[in-house]
């Protein structure tokens, strides 16, 4: 008959390691956290000790505590944890941030708003500041974010009292897309953009589109307004989701219409992909038969066929940035933001309508 296994062996501490070395429980603390105050052979000894005991070293949650540092950012995102890693947009700006917390000896984790349970992650979370990413002023997880009372940066569209951001003047670069297609003799023009929207009215205002994305499309809009194009002429189409095949969905029967416009303008440029994608699948050719403009300027932008036409802004500075800000604060330092600028590049995508 089997012997019946007996209890569990308790879990070795700090204070276990102590008497097993011969040395003061200050002396185990000091071997992991501060081991310029003992001599390499004490601190050789007590870690072997350790090691045989089983001992894991202190508790980071706890060592967090008592220093009140956790050394690690968390970023706020919009969507669930797998969306951040398929949208080259937000690729770009972690890809920043990770760098200038790297560059800092900081750590960062990730905190998915979709999936979270009464957004327990920002409750809980072991960290001594925030970068919130394009989240309204009136979402739960912002709310619990501020009570948190740490250093907070935002990216993109929010902004909220007291808390700097970090983005660039959507409305103003939109208008440079837009001033490039009148420019080129455009007069029949179409959106695509992030919601469930319809044509726009007289004063410029999309209902349906998300607040994120509104500021392109207003701007858009008003460039053409002030061109002399009405506002309510413009098609506005949306996808549910920032993805090349939702792109490709809302824009595909835009494209194939009998009457389709000749330049269409993606409010991202994985929107704007997909509009090539659409019109190369029912035989419009870009860009002889219509134009597309999109914005941020990721890398696919610059291989697609054509080459797509865009507003550039660099979201790799711009996530950089935000770690700088954010740390500024969490070390007392006054926190500044200089402006962020945009250009359009001009590529394979545009051209002047066919005669």
């Amino acid at each position: 008959m089997a012997e019946s296994a007996g209890p569990p062996a308790a879990r070795p501490t700090l204070e276990t390691v102590a008497r097993a070395a011969g040395v003061s429980p200050m002396t185990v603390s000091n071997a992991y956290n501060r081991p310029d105050q003992l001599s390499e052979q004490t601190r050789v000894r007590v870690l072997d000790v350790a090691r045989e005991l089983g001992y894991p070293g202190p508790d980071p949650a706890g060592r967090s505590l008592r220093r009140r540092r956790a050394d690690t950012i968390g970023v706020l995102l919009t969507e669930q944890l797998p969306y951040a890693f398929a949208d080259p947009g937000m690729v770009a700006f972690l890809h920043g941030v990770a760098t200038g917390l790297a560059d800092a000896g900081q750590a960062l984790l990730l905190l998915p708003t979709e999936g979270n349970a009464e957004f327990a992650h920002v409750r809980n979370a072991l960290v001594d500041g925030f970068v919130v990413t394009s989240l309204a002023p009136g979402h739960p997880a912002v709310a619990d974010v501020l009570g948190r009372r740490l250093p907070v940066v935002s990216w993109g569209y929010p902004r909220f009292a007291g808390v700097p951001r970090i983005g660039v003047d959507n409305a103003r670069a939109a208008a440079k897309a837009a001033r490039h297609l009148l420019e080129l003799g455009h007069t029949s023009f179409g959106i695509v953009t992030l919601g469930a929207p319809g044509s726009a009215d007289s004063s410029g205002v999309v209902p349906g589109v998300q607040l994120s994305m509104g500021a392109r499309v207003s701007g858009f809009l008003k460039a053409l307004a002030a061109g002399g194009i009405d506002p309510a002429s413009v098609t506005v189409v949306g996808a549910s989701r920032n993805t090349r095949l939702d792109g490709f969905e809302a824009a595909r029967s835009l494209v194939a219409a009998r009457l389709r416009p000749t330049a269409v303008f993606g409010v991202t440029d994985v929107l704007a992909l997909g509009v090539l994608d659409a019109a190369a699948s029912v035989g419009v050719s870009v860009p002889k038969d219509l134009s597309v403009v999109g914005f941020d300027d990721v890398a696919a932008a610059a291989t697609s066929v054509p080459s797509l036409t865009t507003v550039s802004q660099s979201l790799f500075d711009q996530g950089r940035l935000a770690a700088r800000v954010v740390l500024d604060q969490v070390a007392g330092r006054e926190a500044e933001v200089p402006p962020i600028r945009t250009e359009l590049v001009v590529r394979g995508s545009t051209a002047k309508p066919a005669s």
